[in-house]
């Protein structure tokens, strides 16, 4: 078939704008006669049985792909979500990387659905995998995309047999894509150094790593093994494989877990320890000492730490509440735990997770302007404190909102 206009009606659907082309095919978005948003995917004219089998595919692997195949004929695929964009084009500058690695997962999840069935997706470009209304990844089936370019395993390039191996290269290569934000280079070493990725954490390099040696033996012989290292990547040195001549370099806290929770202990202590307050008994208002504090010690605090801040509360009030996980993730996507003082008003301590760091100084200061007014409608806090483990990264005191440049406490 010639290729198809815009705004043309095929099998009765109105056909939209070309999403991406692949080989033997070209996908649209379209709106069919039920007003319905849909794939639209037309066969091409074909040179070859792979770029037809590509076509077919799409309907024999409907259910392990995801999408539902509303309408199939001669020439024409109506399935449901409907594309609108690719991988490629998510706005991966703007997500911290928690956002990235979820996208990322998402595909990998996909993928694991083909394996369990033992089918090879194929080359797994950004170029060649739609996203949904929202900005969800799907697949319209297996060996889309075409065998060229840079997320092509060596074996498939050079027509070798490929097995379910392949496509833990290829993954590999789309989590460069993800982490890097830019189509990894192509790599001349049997096992990949990724020295231009030593400014990203440890963990996730040395996966890719393992991820993408040539030889299919040195990589993860599953997939479930890789998405395992993935979970846990912070802990650099237990996951993917280090190259014997590149040193790991970002090995601190946004890879790196802490040996010990030291947080969490210092936030969990005060609900369990001392819990019978001396009933009526006059005791001086914690937000005057921490104000004093404050005073004494200024933008310092951010670097010397949080801890012995809300000891100094614990000792006035011995009242520090933690928060459920529930009410403490609803502040923000960053929060990773929060506790509210017993006293009136309360002050809020929240501790963010290591991507905070990740944030622009302008995202940094929304997340805390949001965070603030979700407390005070829930608890009435007046003041409270954000904190990355001991470093204080933004604070409220008296109605005003400061926000630290990093852990260092470089105000901005």
């Amino acid at each position: 078939m010639s290729e198809t206009a815009t705004n043309a009606f095929v099998a009765g659907v109105l056909v939209g704008k070309p999403i991406f082309r692949a080989p033997g095919i070209v996908v649209h978005g379209g709106l069919d006669g039920e007003d319905r948003e849909v794939a639209v995917v037309v066969l091409q004219a074909v040179t070859t049985d792979g770029q037809k089998l590509n076509f077919e595919n799409i309907v024999r692997y409907a259910e392990t792909s995801g999408i539902e195949i509303i309408k199939e004929e001669g020439h024409v695929i109506l399935a449901s979500p409907e594309p609108k964009g690719i991988f490629q084009d998510l706005p991966w500058g703007s997500w911290r990387l928690q956002e990235r690695l979820q996208h990322f997962r998402e595909v990998a999840d996909i993928v694991l659905r083909f394996h369990a069935i033992e089918v090879p997706v194929g080359t797994l470009s950004p170029k060649y995998i739609p996203v949904d209304e929202g900005l969800k990844p799907f697949m319209l089936g297996p060996r889309i995309a075409p065998r060229s370019g840079p997320f092509v395993p060596p074996e498939t390039a050079s027509e070798r047999r490929i097995d379910l191996r392949s496509d833990i290269y290829s993954l590999g290569r789309l989590l460069y894509f993800v982490v890097a934000g830019q189509e990894p280079p192509r790599e001349a070493y049997d096992v990949p150094k990724l020295e231009e990725l030593g400014s990203h954490p440890a963990g996730l390099v040395r996966i890719i790593r393992k991820a993408t040696c040539r030889n299919p033996d040195h990589r993860y012989q599953s997939l479930d093994d890789l998405l395992f290292d993935l979970d846990r990547y912070r802990d650099h040195s237990s996951v993917g494989m280090l190259h014997p001549e590149v040193e790991d370099r970002n090995t601190g806290i946004l890879s790196v877990v802490p040996d010990a929770p030291e947080e969490a202990d210092t936030e969990q202590a005060p609900s369990e320890a001392a819990p019978n307050p001396v009933p009526n008994k006059e005791v001086p208002s914690s937000p005057i000492k921490i104000e004093t504090l404050l005073r004494r010690m200024g933008v310092a605090l951010a670097a010397a730490g949080i801890a012995f801040l809300i000891a100094d509360h614990m000792g006035a009030e011995n009242a520090l509440k933690p928060l459920p996980v529930t009410e403490s993730s609803a502040l923000s996507s960053f929060v990773r735990s929060a506790s509210v003082t017993q006293d009136r008003p309360p002050v809020l301590f929240a501790h963010v997770d290591e991507s905070w760091e990740l944030l622009s100084a302008e995202r940094r200061r929304e997340e805390a302007e949001q965070l603030f007014r979700t407390a005070s409608a829930r608890w009435g806090t007046w003041d409270g404190f954000i904190h990355r483990g001991n470093a204080l990264v933004a604070q409220r005191w008296d109605g005003e909102l400061t926000v630290f440049g990093s852990l260092h406490g470089d105000e901005e």
